[in-house]
């Protein structure tokens, strides 16, 4: 794809357009969200019957009646004549009886078709038209281009504007309000004797448009002669006429034909869950306000929610996929300015849900996923929103890696990838998995300690994925090519993705094995998002739940449909608080324990106080219920590479002892809000030692000191004390001044 450079100011702006406008409409169209629904869709004026019915519910007809008159300023006809094809349609017709929509609109019409009629027109235009012709059709025609600023002259044998109206019956009070929307336009009416062919001749040299009603049987073949369509029903009539006004006008202004608008069959998703049908209680024949309120109540405003429902960020920006990837377009098409849908981008967890509950596969995640990788290319991508994430993936695949053959074995037939989530979370957890699985299974299980790369796709950072790729390939490649047992689903999604070695999830693994049940309890399952459309997996999870002697429950929204914890995507690292909202919705799905098969997962339900457990703490008994903070996380990661090298393989490891600290109050809780190590304030404090540059607050007494880490800068409010250090905060600058 061609990049747009462009130099302004002494910087370099780089703009490269995601994709292309065509590709956008494809994207847009998967969504129906906005499609109209069956009522509106078989509506030949596609009158908004679902607002309709909405504004009656509440009593409000005069705006109801507002709804049916920006279609069609003849609410009174159309209301005594319609053949409320929208009410064969109703979607609530699958369980009971239709709305009577025929019944609503004589409501509209009673009791709120005195309210003022709209005079809203277009600005006067020069060009002049003619309409040709004596019912109803004529007149909707002359009121459709007088609307538009033209001058009309209507060529009628009609005595008066009000005798298409009464030919059908329609009372003389109501034909006057059905007219009143006329009034101000400049309609000329020119009474002929007869509607003849010389006449409409002589008419079209004078016009520059003209609309010949479809029942004389006029026909001309000049290029600005318009004639409609025969209909046998009232509102295919005025569509008709509506029809043909839109191409006079279009061809009066030089825009072409516009496409042939035909009667079509909704798009739109309507489920009926949770929805009761319900017997109609209106009479049409007496037709009173409480009834018709109570009527309208009925409709069940069909709309399609299915991405929205269990997605707590869709909910928390108040934006369908729609319009969100409208908003990313335009985002990424600024080249100077603010972008203000960055954070709508990195919000989102790519987690799928949505996708899987789209009945259209509407894959929004793709769209932000492009957004990122166009976003990092371009140097959008502000650095402190992903940058502590990959820095501890670099942590590790660096300082915390391990890569170990079983000892006694030249190749493995099997190597154990708990995943960088599970040595940090819960290290104890992994150390049993793995004795456990080097004892049990044949043919010599290696093991890994790492980050598979999921850190750097979810960050768009291709060149630190394929570093992480590499630690991995070349610690497989030197164990002799084995299977790979994973203990993490998007772990195992990402080796199938960029590898060719055979997978298999642990629980497989288990369930062969066996494992010893325990006391029965109820539990429910959360499903990862990276076990998404992975049926097996999620079964063979439940499985190894009931061999353990659980009962499963089946909780909102649960296996392809299961949302994300708030980790997936680097949401935590990105977005804290919106974190913090899918993990509370996620983990309060169940009212007792929920147990999850993620680490990260089961880290982050912890956090909101939910009782979780990972079901590997079941089978093994670990998991001792605390919640590490970020400095406990990598302490974690050393201590368990530390432990298995001494115990395991014989090998002694050095870990360097930080300086002496102790905290006040609320200062580990500030530092790990704004992500800020025990091992930044070691370095800090260490340089300080160095250099000692500090400036004293005299007001809090105490000493600041800073030290510039990789673009990081930290900031440590401390005092020395004879124990050693005393800090009172820290802060960050996670940005490049230039």
């Amino acid at each position: 794809m061609e990049k747009k450079e462009s130099f302004l100011v002494g910087k370099h702006y780089l703009m490269k357009q995601a994709f292309g406008q065509d590709e956008l409409h494809e994207r847009e169209a998967m969504c129906t969200r906005t499609d109209p629904p069956p009522c509106t869709a078989a509506c030949p004026l596609g009158i908004d019957m679902r607002s309709v019915c909405d504004y009656v519910a509440r009593g409000n007809y005069s705006k109801a009646a507002g709804i049916i008159r920006m279609s069609t300023p003849f609410l009174y006809t159309l209301s005594r004549n319609c053949g409320g094809e929208c009410e064969n349609r109703c979607t609530l017709a699958r369980l009971g009886d239709s709305v009577r929509l025929r019944a609503l609109e004589r409501a509209c019409a009673m009791y709120g078709g005195s309210g003022a009629v709209s005079r809203f027109m277009l600005p006067r235009k020069q060009k002049k038209t003619a309409v040709i012709g004596d019912g109803l059709f004529a007149l909707a025609c002359c009121w459709e281009l007088g609307k538009k600023g033209y001058e009309v002259s209507w060529h009628t044998a009609c005595e008066s504007l009000m005798e298409p109206l009464l030919r059908l019956g329609i009372p003389e009070e109501e034909a006057k309000a059905d007219l009143a929307a006329l009034q101000n336009l400049r309609i000329l009416r020119k009474e002929e004797s007869s509607l003849s062919i010389e006449m409409l001749e002589k008419v079209s040299e004078e016009a520059d448009a003209v609309c010949i009603s479809p029942y004389p049987g006029l026909v001309c073949r000049k290029e600005n002669c318009f004639s409609g369509r025969k209909e046998k029903g009232v509102a295919e009539l005025l569509a008709s006429a509506k029809r043909t006004a839109l191409l006079a006008d279009c061809f009066l202004q030089g825009a072409g034909t516009p496409p042939e608008e035909e009667n079509r069959e909704s798009r739109l998703f309507v489920t009926m869950d949770g929805v009761e049908g319900s017997e109609s209680l209106l009479d049409p024949a007496y037709v009173t306000k409480e009834g018709a309120a109570a009527e309208a109540a009925r409709c069940i405003q069909c709309q399609c929610l299915e991405c929205i429902k269990g997605c707590v960020y869709l909910q928390h920006y108040k934006r369908n996929p729609r319009a969100a990837i409208r908003e990313i377009y335009n985002n990424l098409s600024i080249v100077m300015g603010n972008h203000m849908a960055n954070g709508l981008i990195n919000a989102c967890d790519e987690c799928g849900q949505c996708k899987a509950a789209c009945p259209n596969g509407f894959d929004y995640p793709d769209v932000c996923r492009i957004a990122r990788h166009t976003m990092v290319e371009t140097k959008k991508m502000p650095p402190s929103a992903h940058e502590f994430a990959l820095l501890d993936q670099q942590f590790s695949n660096g300082e915390a890696f391990l890569a170990r053959k079983q000892p006694g074995f030249e190749k493995c037939r099997y190597v154990f990838f708990p995943g960088c989530q599970a040595s940090a979370v819960s290290p104890d957890t992994v150390e049993a998995a793995y004795r456990d699985l080097s004892t049990r299974l044949e043919g010599g299980v290696g093991l890994i300690l790492g980050c598979c790369g999921a850190i750097s796709e979810w960050a768009a950072r291709e060149d630190l994925l394929a570093d992480a790729e590499e630690r991995f390939r070349s610690a497989w490649e030197e164990m002799g090519r084995p299977a790979v047992i994973c203990a993490c689903p998007t772990c195992r999604k990402i080796f199938d993705r960029y590898f060719e070695a055979e997978t298999v999830g642990i629980w497989e693994i288990l369930l062969n094995l066996g494992v010893v049940p325990s006391e029965g309890r109820t539990a429910a399952v959360h499903d990862a998002c990276g076990a998404r459309g992975d049926k097996k997996t999620q079964e063979e999870v439940r499985s190894l739940m009931r061999a353990l002697g659980y009962q499963v429950a089946e909780a909102p929204f649960s296996g392809d449909l299961s949302p994300c914890c708030g980790f997936g995507g680097l949401v935590r690292y990105a977005n804290p608080q919106m974190a913090r909202e899918k993990a509370d919705f996620a983990a309060g799905r169940a009212d007792g324990m929920i147990v999850t098969y993620c680490m990260a997962c089961k880290d982050q339900f912890a956090r909101t106080g939910a009782g979780t457990r990972h079901i590997l703490e079941l089978v093994y008994g670990t998991g001792d219920g605390t919640v590490p903070d970020l400095s406990r996380r990598r302490k974690n990661r050393l201590e368990l590479k530390q432990k298995l090298l001494r115990e395991i393989w014989k090998e002694d490891m050095y870990m360097e002892t930080m300086l002496p600290v102790h905290y006040a109050q609320g200062a580990m809780e500030e530092m790990e809000d704004r992500m800020i190590l025990k091992s930044d304030v070691d370095a800090v404090l260490r340089a300080y030692e160095e250099s000692g540059a500090a400036v004293f607050d005299q007001e809090h007494d105490w000493l600041v000191t800073s030290h510039r880490l990789g673009n990081v800068t930290f900031w440590v409010k401390f005092r020395k004390e004879e124990t050693g250090y005393l800090i009172f905060g820290a802060y960050s600058h996670r940005m490049t001044v230039e």
